[in-house]
Formats: C-alpha cells, structure tokens, sequence
C-alpha cells in the first residue's frame, strides 16, 4: 500500500515497460530552495529524532562518513531517523523545498554521496531492528552486514553479504551485493523479498514481486534511485562452518594464476568461491588467492587451481571456523577503522589469456612508478547467472568476473584516481562496464545498468520528477 501526508491518493500505473506503480503524491514545483529562508522548525516538529544543522556541536560526527576525505562535505542538515515516519517526514520537508536529498547507513560509498554537500542527509542508521521469522528475516535500514551476520548465526541461519562488516545492508542490496556466497545463493539482491520505501515526493510504499513489481525491480540493484529504504525482508539460508585458505604465488605466474583460476572455478561446486588479488609491493607484484569453502573441502579446493594454474603457490594457509569466525577472517576483523580509498570497477565479459596479462600489465606498470595499488577479481559465475539480466536492475549476469581497482590511503588521491582511469582506457573493449556499488566520479548511468538503464531512467522520471535524490549515480 502507498500512502502519503496528504490523505488517500489514486491508484495509477507506473508508465509502461518499468510495471504497476501507485503515484505517491503530486509534488509541488512552487517552492525553491533560495526562494525564501528555510523553516527548520517546519520539520522539527515533524520528527520524533533530532534535526542537525551546521551551528550544532553534533553536527560533524552525524555528517562523518567511513572515508576521511569526504569530512570537509558541507550538507544543509542531518535528519537521525529512529522511526520511518521521521524519514517520511524528511523527504516531505526536502519535497515541498526543493532540497536534494541522501540517504546515510553504512557511508562506505567511494564517492561520499551520503553526504553530499547541498543536501538533507537522511540517516537511517537508528533503524536496525532485526526480526527473524522461520527463513525469512526482515531489518531495519541502517543495519549492518556485521551485525545482521551475528543476529542470523544464533539461530543458525545467514545471508548472502559483502565482507566489509560496517557497509549497510540496505545500501549493499540496493547496488546489487557481491560476496563469498554469490556463486550458491546469488546477489544480496537476490535474496529480497520485499522492502519499504519512502518515495522522493514523500509516499511510503510496499514493494515485492506481487506488489508493486516495477519498484520492487529497482531496488534490486538500481543503486537508490527509487527512494529511502526503511526495511527490507530477505529469504535466509542455513549458516556452515567454512574453511579459509590463501594461497600466494609468485610474481611471475599472476597471469596464469590468473587465467587458471578463470577456467577452473566455473567448474567447482556452487559452495565453494574464490577471487584472486593482484597488487603492488615493496616495488614488485604479489599474486593471492583467497578460497571460502565448506569446513574440509578446502585443501582439494586449493589442488584444483593449483592443478588448472599448473603452478606451485609460494605459501598456503587453511584455517577451519564458525559461520560469523570465517566472516571476521575474511574481513579482516568484526570492526574496520575509517580509512581512505580511491577505488573503481570494471566487468569483464571473459578472462582470457589476452585480458589476464593487461591487468598483469596494468598492476605491473603502477609497481613500477613507486606507488601501490591493486585490484581484487570477484566471480560472476554460479547461482548470480540464474537470473535473467533484465529480471531485476543488476545487469551483469552473464560475465566472468569485476575487477574492482583500489589504492588504499593514497599520497595522492589524483594520482590513485587516474591510475584508475588509466586502467579503465587500457582494457578498453574487454571491459562492458562498472559495478554500481563502486561508483566512480563521472562514469555514467549506462556503464553501470547497461541495458537496465532506459527502464531505471523512466521510473526515475515517474517517481523523483524534481530529480531530489543524490546516489552518486546520475540517471
């Protein structure tokens, strides 16, 4: 059901192509931010939480993201929603002003868009209920993959999740959700079964697909585009004890490594997964493998990409843990502290020899000036390729691997950004686009929704006709 602040409204549908949607409401186009001086006391009576404007002592700490560099962001306010109401709240106020909004839960966005200068941040992070109801459970907005992992392992259950233990939830899904379950269970994304969304012209909405299918179609992967979530119910499955391994190998079999791991893994049970990372150190490359299987399976894992490689690793290390132990080893501890990162993505359609040995090159040439950097190479194999690229708004379901590039603290974020760049121009071809939950300043909506995006653009149209959300993606 959709409703809004201003009584029943009228069942309509969605513009075709993109399927039945209720028009939220009418939004107004008298107002102006610049018009007249804001009344912040409009929306203060209106919330049920605090309204942080720049002349308040919290105001730095609420506006804080996960990477320092975006501390000098200057947005018009931070709305710290407890309630959905209080977000329903903060979108009508930022609506009848004409005031950009974004929304804040993890904050780990590479570009900073959940605290946009100019904008009212919607901070979601007091709604982290976390309700489990046989396989299904249903969280709050501003939960985190840490903290929903802990919640599911008491009773035995998990999710398919990135690794980095304080990214939103919400956020993951909304760009799509990569992770060491993908090749068994899919996308993040794949594992939703419904959501509550608070609409740009300040409606609130019940989405799945039975109801209202073309929204529900956006927040699988379409990156925030179609609104605020405020809860979102996902399908479970069993949690297992793991076995972790890594393997190293030396630096001249990157590109073989490389292209063995590309060739055997497709052939390797769903229940096993794998990425590869190529990087500079000490003014050299290193080549790692990290394997996640089930407890025992690990060290036939690591024969058979050793086997498909035909090279020996340097060192191999296996550990055996808990369900929520392996997700802590993987990521590298249940807390990470804030950090800068300049990062970007590429998909590739294949990982031939050809493509292998230019991100070889590409790492190689970036050791070689003295600066570090490397890129991790994720799988899109498995159960990700059981749903149609166009089923939902994540496209890239029948490709072999992203390439997400990163440099890690930077001596010079300008110099780390056009690596990157570089990176992207030299697999030219190879390359058929970007990962929406890498998002890169400047790189446009088709790179990353391909033939997704026409159908993300009109229901962007339909429902955010005044263009208020910031993602960091512009449709």
């Amino acid at each position: 059901m959709i409703s809004n602040d201003g009584g029943p409204v009228r069942r309509r549908a969605l513009l075709r192509g993109v399927g039945a949607l209720t028009a939220a409401t009418t939004l107004t186009r008298s107002g102006t931010s610049t018009a007249a001086p804001l009344d912040w006391g409009v929306l203060r009576k209106r919330l049920q939480t605090k309204l942080l404007l720049p002349a308040d002592g919290e105001y730095a700490s609420a506006k804080q993201l996960f990477d320092p560099q975006f501390d000098t962001d200057s947005p018009l306010a931070v709305v710290r929603a407890t309630t959905a109401n209080d977000v329903a709240a903060a979108v009508a106020f930022a609506r009848d002003n004409r005031l950009p909004l974004a929304a804040r839960a993890g904050g780990h966005s590479y570009v900073g868009a959940s605290a946009t200068t100019g904008t009212v941040v919607v901070d979601v992070r007091g709604l982290d209920d976390i309700t489990l109801t046989g396989d299904l459970v249903t969280v709050g907005a501003g939960a985190t993959i840490r903290t929903v992992l802990a919640e599911l392992a008491e009773s035995g259950r998990s999710l398919p999740v990135g690794s980095c233990p304080s990214v939103g939830l919400a956020g993951l899904t909304l760009g799509g959700g990569l992770g060491v379950d993908s090749r068994r269970y899919g996308l993040t994304c794949d594992a939703l079964e419904s959501a509550d969304v608070v609409l740009p012209g300040g409606g609130t909405a019940h989405a799945s697909a039975d109801q209202l299918p073309g929204l529900f179609w956006a927040l699988r992967g379409g990156g925030g585009s179609a609104g605020i979530l405020t809860s979102l119910t996902f399908r479970t499955h069993a949690a297992q004890d793991r076995d972790i391994v890594r393997l190293r190998f030396p630096t001249e079999a990157a590109a073989r490594v490389l292209t063995g791991w590309a060739r055997w893994l497709p052939t390797a049970d769903r229940s096993v997964w794998s990425n590869v990372e190529i990087g500079t150190a000490a003014g050299t490359v290193e080549c790692s493998v990290l394997m996640v299987t089930p407890a025992g399976q690990g060290a036939a894992a690591a024969a058979g990409l050793t086997a498909a490689a035909a090279t020996t690793p340097a060192s191999v290390t296996r550990r055996t843990l808990g369900h929520l132990a392996a997700a802590d080893d993987i990521a590298g501890g249940s807390t990470i502290p804030r950090s800068t990162k300049i990062a970007g993505s590429d998909i590739v359609r294949e990982l031939d020899a050809a493509v292998a040995g230019t991100i070889v090159d590409i790492v190689t040439a970036r050791s070689r000036s003295g600066a570090t950097g490397y890129v991790l190479v994720d799988p899109l194999d498995g159960a990700v390729r059981d749903i149609r690229a166009d089923a939902c708004a994540f496209p890239w379901r029948a490709h072999a691997a992203t390439l997400q590039w990163i440099v890690d603290e930077p001596d010079s974020p300008e110099d780390a950004r056009a690596w990157i760049t570089g990176a992207h121009r030299t697999l030219g071809a190879a390359s058929a686009g970007a990962y929406a939950n890498y998002t890169e300043p400047g790189v446009t909506a088709d790179r990353y929704y391909v033939g997704n995006v026409a159908r993300l653009r009109t229901l962007a149209r339909f429902i955010d006709p005044n263009r208020l959300l910031r993602t960091g993606i512009t449709l």
